[in-house]
């Protein structure tokens, strides 16, 4: 399921070890499932805020399968990934489980908010929000994942402007997809140079939170990531070389 919905984070969530590679898997089949309600096409805004709010509660209740089953089956369109949400929760070792829980919760209140606002964002401070609540929270998630696996430090700090740097270089590789649903999340007034601006802004940071990592499954699960979004960065930023 993993391979089928993501190129950029199946080989890194493959090359984790044992229990850790659970944690991953679960996790971001998690992140996915939650991210398909935000963004469905087919589902009407107040359905969709509705659907991940329940699902927002039942992570904090710790509701069983047959709770989450009975959330999705007024929503057939939605993908296996999403219908599977009870199954990721339980590849997850019971040992780190609710802090998943607690994390993906919290996301999923957030995403209820930002489609509420019609993924309106008006300036720098909307940005910040919204790069933090999707991109951040998701590495510091992450953070806690290498904490608890084999105590390794990360910085934390560091690790925000890091899940910004991705989040933002998707943003700009995604504008035109965007713009064909009718969403801009470019602040209003900026142009696309800004938004590469804001990019390069958390570069640095972010080149801080890969290079503190110390060898071991953190690196071998950040660092791909990290050079594809330096890369395309790059390519967005001098688009004639």
């Amino acid at each position: 399921m993993a391979r089928a919905h993501s190129t950029t984070w199946y080989d890194p969530i493959m090359r984790m070890p044992p229990r850790l590679n659970e944690a991953c898997t679960g996790t971001y089949l998690m992140l996915r499932a939650i991210d398909e309600i935000e963004d469905h096409p087919d589902i009407p805004a107040g359905d969709r805020v509705l659907l991940l709010r329940q699902v927002s509660i039942a992570l904090q209740t710790q509701g069983d399968a047959a709770h989450f089953d009975s959330l999705m089956r007024g929503h057939p369109e939605l993908l296996d990934v999403t219908q599977g949400l009870a199954q990721w929760i339980s590849l997850i070792p019971p040992d780190i489980a609710p802090r998943v829980c607690e994390a993906i919760s919290a996301m999923a209140d957030r995403m209820a908010d930002w489609v509420l606002k019609d993924f309106r964002i008006h300036n720098r401070a909307d940005l910040d929000r919204y790069t933090y609540a999707v991109g951040s929270a998701t590495v510091l998630l992450f953070c806690d994942l290498w904490s608890w696996y084999d105590g390794a430090h990360s910085q934390r700090t560091h690790g925000i402007a890091f899940g910004r740097l991705l989040q933002a270089v998707n943003i700009l590789l995604d504008r035109e997809e965007d713009a064909e649903r009718g969403i801009d999340f470019l602040p209003t007034d900026w142009d696309f140079s800004q938004m590469i601006a804001y990019a390069q802004q958390q570069a640095c940071d972010a080149r801080h939170y890969i290079d503190t990592l110390r060898p071991g499954p953190a690196t071998d699960f950040f660092a791909g990531p990290h050079i594809r979004a330096q890369t395309a960065l790059q390519r967005l930023s001098h688009p004639a070389a």
